[in-house]
């Protein structure tokens, strides 16, 4: 893949920065992080497809963000 990644290292190094992290990260740690930022997308398109379309923003919003964070009463796991 020659595109570059939108999580490119500098937003990766101000992530790093902000979560006050005692260690520096490297590419392959940003690597992992630009997987996981993928893995989130691949998730909510799924989600996206699979889910009976609101029109109230509000509520997909509500809606999405409990798929992404389910808590133990609506955790399947």
């Amino acid at each position: 893949m020659t595109e570059q990644h939108p999580l490119t290292d500098e937003i990766c190094h101000a992530i790093e920065k902000d979560l006050n992290l005692e260690w520096a990260m490297d590419c392959d740690e940003y690597m992992y992080m630009r997987a996981g930022a993928d893995w989130q997308l691949e998730q909510v398109i799924e989600w996206l497809n699979t889910t009976p379309y609101f029109f109230c923003p509000s509520v997909m919003a509500q809606l999405l963000q409990k798929a992404m964070r389910p808590t133990q009463e609506n955790d399947n796991g």
